[in-house]
């Protein structure tokens, strides 16, 4: 093993540059997700959710949405069949009198709000009194429509239910949200009589329901179809409807942005409240407004929606809705996607989210006979629908809900968290043939965001009881994703390292990469899945996933050290095989994150392991271009030029690098001991809560400042100060140094010979040639490796006499 080198670096001769990656100049950044930038629950650092990150990534992904006629949208996503008009099953008759009495009824509350508007009320207070009118009416409509003749509604078991959400919001998100209608399935109430149901459901919201059992959503809207590209107007004894082509959602302002929902406290002591009993022996209370808040704050969201322009209104409805769908995704069960239906008194439009399109119907009115027969025969299909077919993942079983049963359910204790999946099943055939039952034991992490790779990160115990079973009754980490079908699987890259390890004598690399156990890809078929049939139908603009379920070991993440020599030699660890894989394999592992650096023990002794591949690359295929839509790397980590909007330079070796730094940093200046977070204002907490552009900013300034007081780092973590001055000056100083894109755009440009004559007659040091891949050598692997190759005085344990060392 060569010795550890000192840290007397000022003094030593220029260094050697880190290999240069093949696509300096290459593809593009391209757009970003809260999936890539959430950071896991391993950091310990969570931050409450910003209501303007959340809906920059929600416009992100509405802005390149397909809009589909109301037929495709029928056909491609609800399954209704081509020939439905001459079927039996959606025949739907007109002496049907339950149909009929509730469309007119809903009819009338529309159109007569329409027309009363402004009569000896306030604009606002009616505005918000009469939208509230919509909601039981509109209930009511799609509960009629559950098969062809209107008949009552069934026992079975997947029968569905709409009902009143609004004006409470629906449990197990950060931010509040509370679609005016819900759906779910009839059994949960436990209320299978007619009359029963409909005297409950007229005169009780629902106050229990969580993101998890939500089916689809209804947002109501009251604007006489503005807020969906329709007007509707009076001619006479008959109404006219207008329709324009749908506006461009790219508007800027205040106004076309939802406002975070203030938490307020009114001092009501009775109101309801629910615990919920977490992993680890954790509590959390959650209160549960009086209708009397509820109900004033909803009065003042209305009057604010009011101002709005046509096209603000519909700007700001798509991100409301995009925001419930992101929820049931996030915070529900696991799903594939969610499916929403938006009124505009008579006009409507229905929305679909997935993993790689929003999707909307084009706008249409119930006014019209012919988009009624379709709208009618879509609701009936909708309520058809399978668990999978709306979305929930095959093979999750959710046995364990009676205590969701019941509609006074704030009156009990939650046995889990209300994302419920705690306890859950999944099964799945392995590639040894065996089919296996996990039991889910905790949840280690969940992706926010609709469009992305998604990931639930949770911890299983295997209890399939077959012979066969080789980790039967093992603890083990399920991860589920969604990941590009063109990008390398995670299990096809650690595979590779660890095949590169053992045939290259490598063995020390073992140590320090993650083990897969089993790793099945599940296709959407073309004809039987929602996902198959888009792609087919939208060809290059529907990006194509798959499915993926992968079985890990079990790792430790860094919240469970204590020792700071123990972070420095994991730390240590991680560059050493970072530079490993970039050198000897040809991967690159692009999204360096706290949660993504592990420790496994072995002898006593602890080793670091770089863990989660899904967004690595091999750099062979790196100059082909993106592999997905989806900008690489966790927010508050990522590098600068990354963050840049204007960077087009790909994503580079020494981006990691810098990661690296962000990593520790955080962890020595926002933490006064390991788990304990340092009091608010912590440092660097734009970093965890901003926009790309907010962290783009701060951490410009950050890299291009003086220090006078130098780095907040916590006493606890003293012996990293002289870690983290060093790199930051290396890390500033190369970012000082290197031109403007600008500048090196124009430099490009120059005639060769021309460029010469300057440079010998000008001596300008703009136009010398700058290494972008280092910034001129100064974020290097052996930059970092001798800086991190000693703490606190004594040498860590080198693991790899790495290519360039030997030089």
């Amino acid at each position: 093993m060569e010795a550890s080198p000192q840290n007397n670096l000022l003094a030593q001769a220029p260094l050697t540059h880190t290999p240069k990656q093949k696509q300096a100049g290459g593809p593009p950044v391209v757009k970003n997700t809260p999936g890539s930038h959430n950071y896991t629950a391993h950091a310990k650092d969570k931050v409450p959710q910003r209501a303007s990150v959340l809906n920059k990534f929600l416009q992100d992904d509405i802005s390149d949405r397909a809009v589909l006629s109301l037929d495709d949208f029928a056909t491609l996503i609800l399954d209704l069949p081509p020939d439905w008009r001459i079927k039996e099953d959606f025949s739907l008759l007109p002496e049907s009198e339950v149909v009929r009495e509730t469309f007119e009824a809903y009819l009338t509350a529309a159109i007569g709000a329409t027309e009363g508007e402004g009569k000896g009320k306030k604009k606002g207070k009616a505005a918000a009194v009469r939208e509230k009118e919509l909601y039981q009416p509109l209930a009511n409509l799609l509960n009629s429509l559950r098969d062809g003749k209107g008949r009552h509604m069934k026992k079975d078991i997947d029968e569905k239910i709409f009902y009143v959400q609004d004006p409470r919001p629906l449990l197990g998100s950060l931010l509040e949200r509370k679609p005016d209608l819900g759906a779910i399935y009839i059994q949960l109430l436990e209320l299978t009589k007619n009359a029963k149901l409909s005297k409950y459901l007229g005169k009780n919201k629902i106050a229990g329901v969580f993101w998890g059992l939500l089916l689809f959503f209804v947002e109501v809207k009251h604007e006489k179809g503005r807020f969906i590209g329709l007007n509707i107007t009076k001619e006479g004894s008959s109404y006219r409807v207008q329709s324009g082509p749908l506006p461009s959602i790219r508007h800027s302002g205040s106004a076309s942005t939802p406002p975070a929902s203030a938490t307020t406290s009114f001092g009501d002591e009775n109101r309801p409240r629910v615990t919920i009993h977490q992993s680890g022996g954790k509590e959390k209370l959650l209160e549960v407004g009086s209708s009397q808040e509820y109900a004033l704050r909803a009065e003042e969201e209305l009057k604010e929606e009011r101002l709005l322009t046509p096209t603000q209104g519909q700007h700001r409805t798509r991100i409301q809705c995009a925001s419930y769908a992101k929820e049931m995704l996030s915070n529900g069960f696991i799903r594939n996607h969610a499916i929403g239906i938006l009124a505009d008194d008579d006009g409507f439009r229905f929305h679909y989210y997935d993993r790689s399109k929003v999707v909307e119907s084009e706008a249409f009115n119930i006014l019209d006979d012919e988009w009624k027969k379709l709208f009618m025969a879509m609701v009936c299909q909708l309520n058809k629908l399978s668990s999978e077919k709306l979305g929930f993942i095959p093979n999750l079983h959710l046995d364990k809900y009676d205590h969701l049963r019941d509609p006074e359910q704030f009156s009990q204790q939650f046995a889990n968290d209300p994302q419920g999946l705690v306890g859950a099943h999944y099964s799945f055939k392995g590639s040894d043939g065996v089919v296996h039952i996990v039991v889910i034991e905790q949840v280690l992490y969940r992706a926010e965001g609709i469009i992305g790779r998604c990931s639930v990160v949770v911890e299983v115990t295997c209890i399939c009881q077959d012979s066969g079973c080789k980790w039967n009754g093992e603890r083990k980490i399920m991860k589920i994703s969604f990941p590009s079908k063109s990008r390398p699987s995670e299990e096809g890259l650690i595979y590779d390292a660890r095949s590169k390890a053992e045939s290259s004598s490598e063995h020390w690399a073992l140590n320090h990469l993650p083990k897969v156990i089993d790793s099945i890809t599940l296709p959407y078929h073309e004809k039987e899945t929602v996902q198959g049939r888009l792609k087919t139908h939208l060809k290059d603009k529907y990006e194509e996933r798959v499915m993926r379920v992968t079985i890990l070991e079990k790792l430790q993440p860094l919240s469970e050290l204590e020792d700071p020599r123990e972070f420095a030699q994991v730390f240590y660890d991680v560059l050493q095989i970072h530079q490993w894989l970039y050198e000897c394999v040809g991967i690159l592992h692009r999204d360096l994150s706290s949660g993504n650096i592990m420790f496994r023990r072995k002898d006593d002794k602890i080793y670091g392991v770089l863990n989660d591949f899904d967004l690595s690359s091999r750099v062979a295929d790196m100059d082909k271009g993106p592999t997905s839509n989806q900008r690489t790397g966790t927010r508050p980590f990522m590098s600068r030029d990354l963050l840049c909007p204007t960077w087009n330079g790909g994503h580079l070796y020494r981006h990691d690098l810098e990661s690296l730094f962000y990593i520790i940093l955080c962890l020595a200046c926002r933490y006064e001991r390991p788990n304990v977070p340092v009091p608010e204002p912590r440092p660097y907490a734009s970093w965890f809560r901003g926009t790309d552009q907010d962290v783009f900013n701060d951490k410009s300034t950050f890299l291009s400042e003086f220090l006078p007081g130098g780095l907040p780092v916590q006493p606890y973590f003293t012996h990293f100060r002289t870690w983290l001055h060093l790199i930051y000056r290396f890390v500033s100083a190369g970012y000082k140094a290197r031109p403007s894109l600008e500048v090196e755009s124009e430099i490009a440009n120059y005639d060769p010979a021309t460029l010469l004559a300057l440079r010998d007659s000008l001596q300008d040091p703009e136009l010398e040639e700058f290494d972008w891949s280092t910034l001129n050598g100064r974020v290097t692997y052996l930059t970092f490796r001798r800086i991190m190759s000693s703490f606190q005085a004594q040498p860590l344990e080198t693991r790899w006499l790495s290519g360039n060392l030997r030089q």
